[in-house]
């Protein structure tokens, strides 16, 4: 049994659904297995990140170019170093003989021996060589403070056309979480600035008012890339969230434009990517904290403090009933810390 090296969640056993959201936002047929992440200084000095080439100098951190990942960092790792004998289950079964010498009887030296075979149905195997990724942590942000902002890529890039490309995209996703705790895809010329944003997304708050007051605001700054019903979009969202008057309308600035959503309590948000429209997401934050961190950041939180309700039939009854729900948990402890509070003044 493998040893575990890390403190960080080590390995995903399905693509995680921001991967997949991610993956829309992707246009072209080259994907990037990439993530930024926040790193601590410390733990660069103490050699957390050294198997990777990131280490700590006297003058400053510095990188080693493409490192190859340890094979004892997990399953993933291993099988990315001495490569992989899958039993496929989910082929069809083949038939397998044995052959043997047997002694007759019981006694070959007095009765001699006969050549038998042996026949059953077994599980195919799927044998996949070394892939040899590796990983390059790239500075993307250094001003010498606690944390600076670094890029964990992984080579070579994959292809959408690729043959067992949804396989071959997990096995990636996980040597990069094996390995540096965070994993994630980009577009193979995402640019410095989209790299970074993932970890800096700033998200502008609007004050409620009328629907047509919030939908002003909210396309005030919306990029041309948007998709053409955007507009739409954002008025039924609008009008949906109206019913369970929210505190507050968000979005989120440059590169993440398109994400939007309503504040409706202290610990409560809603937000989804209007481009794409593929899932909403409920968040279960204090939003004073979880505003200082990028979308990517909070949906990898391996706490999974937020629900996804996936874009497909029904979907507005489903957020709806979690909405309501929610709200009804938070007033009832509301009502109830009032109730204590006045026990106490009497």
């Amino acid at each position: 049994m493998m040893a575990k090296r890390f403190s960080w969640k080590s390995n995903y056993r399905q693509i995680p659904s921001f991967v997949l959201d991610a993956l829309d936002d992707i246009e072209g047929d080259l994907i990037a297995v990439a993530a930024t992440k926040r790193v601590n200084r410390s733990d660069v000095e103490e050699g957390l990140y050294s198997h990777l080439g990131l280490t700590a100098a006297t003058s400053g951190i510095s990188t080693a170019g493409p490192a190859h990942p340890p094979a004892d960092a997990g399953r993933w790792s291993k099988r990315n170093a001495h490569g992989w004998d899958r039993k496929r289950e989910d082929w069809p079964m083949v038939q397998k003989s044995w052959t043997f010498e047997s002694p007759n009887f019981g006694d070959g030296a007095r009765n001699g021996w006969t050549m038998r075979s042996w026949t059953k149905d077994v599980y195919q195997h799927q044998i996949f060589e070394p892939q040899g990724m590796t990983i390059e942590p790239i500075v993307l942000e250094d001003k010498g403070g606690e944390q600076l902002i670094v890029k964990f890529a992984l080579t070579p890039m994959l292809s959408r056309g690729m043959a067992e490309f949804d396989l071959m995209l997990l096995w990636a996703l996980n040597v990069l979480q094996e390995n540096t705790g965070v994993t994630g895809v980009f577009a193979s010329d995402a640019t410095r600035a989209e790299y970074i944003s993932t970890v800096t997304l700033d998200w502008q708050i609007f004050p409620p008012g009328t629907a047509d007051e919030v939908v002003a605001r909210l396309l005030s700054s919306a990029r041309p890339s948007n998709a053409p019903d955007f507009e739409k979009h954002v008025r039924d969202r609008v009008r949906l969230f109206e019913g369970f008057e929210p505190k507050a309308y968000i979005r989120g600035q440059g590169s993440f434009g398109s994400y939007f959503g309503a504040q409706f309590a202290d610990d409560l948000v809603v937000f989804e990517n209007l481009k794409y429209g593929n899932a909403v997401y409920l968040l279960y934050q204090d939003w004073g904290e979880a505003s200082q961190r990028s979308r990517l950041d909070l949906l990898r939180d391996q706490d999974a403090h937020f629900d996804r309700v996936v874009h497909t039939d029904g979907w507005q009854d489903r957020l709806t009933s979690l909405l309501h729900d929610k709200l009804h948990e938070r007033g009832l402890r509301r009502r109830r810390s009032g109730y204590k509070s006045k026990r106490r003044r009497r």
